[in-house]
């Protein structure tokens, strides 16, 4: 039997996008940590705009070093957002520099890099298929949604899209706290990890052992054979997503504690979301029928 991510370590709450007074947040570094801290949140990044900041650890609180770079003016070039968290040194970039020379510098210092934001961005997929190292892709990002900024927090399609293609992006949820008004503390990732250390919480994170939620828990996600059986906290919707556009048996709903899914012949991929009765979903990072998926 195989596992989408494994279960046997400490689960960590944890945000990977958050900007301060350092660049263009409303709060200053100590106020937003401690919103996340008082939600109950294990760890963070502070990724200010090109403003890299550093790593900080505390008994029961890690605060990983993060920076958000951009590139493209939406005319001539198009828009990436690339955050960068973990790095073990200082990343200096210039302006202007294609995506997967920032994902390099990132990987270089032994960050992990994050596509942010395709939807908010209105990322072409075919730009992202021949990046590489990317350690995840924000498929949900609070700020991008209502009120704050349109209706583009979701890019799920974006994750079929490149999943349908064979590049199997691992999912994230993230806040990109700005305002600090509502935005701040809804969507973030839980970690299955040994420790909360940095080292720790990273190792996790390239090995695809964590999942991205808004407040539903999966509690394991596991395929054998055929059969793709999901276990969660009681949600009023399971979703098994692939590529195949058409199938009658890919949604449980009605207070729901798990499911199982039988793949059909055609799916190359099958990743699944949750929905509680408040509307906030849970998402795990496709997984390839055959092979690896990162």
């Amino acid at each position: 039997m195989k596992e989408a991510f494994r279960t046997d370590g400490n689960w960590y709450k944890g945000n990977l996008h958050m900007h301060t007074l350092r660049s263009d947040g409303h709060l200053s570094p100590e106020q937003a940590v401690s919103r996340y801290q008082k939600a109950g949140y294990d760890f963070a990044a502070l990724t200010d705009h090109w403003i890299q900041n550093e790593c900080k650890t505390t008994e029961r609180f890690l605060l990983l070093s993060g920076c958000e770079w951009d590139t493209g003016d939406m005319v001539n070039t198009p828009v990436f957002h690339i955050v960068g968290v973990g790095m073990d040194s200082k990343v200096s970039l210039e302006r202007s520099l294609p995506p997967q020379k920032i994902i390099d510098a990132i990987n270089a210092a032994n960050g992990i890099a994050i596509l942010a934001h395709p939807a908010w961005s209105v990322t072409n997929p075919a730009d992202c298929l021949g990046l590489t190292g990317l350690g995840g892709v924000e498929i949900y990002n609070s700020v991008s949604g209502l009120p704050w900024n349109g209706e583009r927090a979701d890019s799920g399609v974006y994750i079929d899209i490149w999943a349908s293609m064979g590049k199997f992006f691992p999912c994230m949820a993230a806040d990109d706290s700005h305002f600090y008004q509502g935005e701040e503390t809804r969507s973030y990732i839980m970690v299955n990890a040994r420790e909360l250390t940095p080292d720790s919480i990273k190792s996790s994170i390239r090995n695809g052992d964590f999942y991205a939620s808004q407040g539903p828990e999966f509690h394991s996600v596991r395929f054998s054979g055929d059969a793709v059986r999901v276990e969660s906290s009681c949600v009023d919707t399971i979703i098994f997503n692939s590529n195949t556009v058409w199938c009658q048996d890919r949604v449980f709903t009605g207070g729901v504690t798990g499911a199982t899914y039988r793949m059909k012949p055609t799916d190359k991929y099958v990743r699944v979301i949750l929905i509680d009765s408040q509307g906030r979903k849970a998402w795990c990072s496709p997984i390839p029928v055959n092979g690896e998926p990162y």
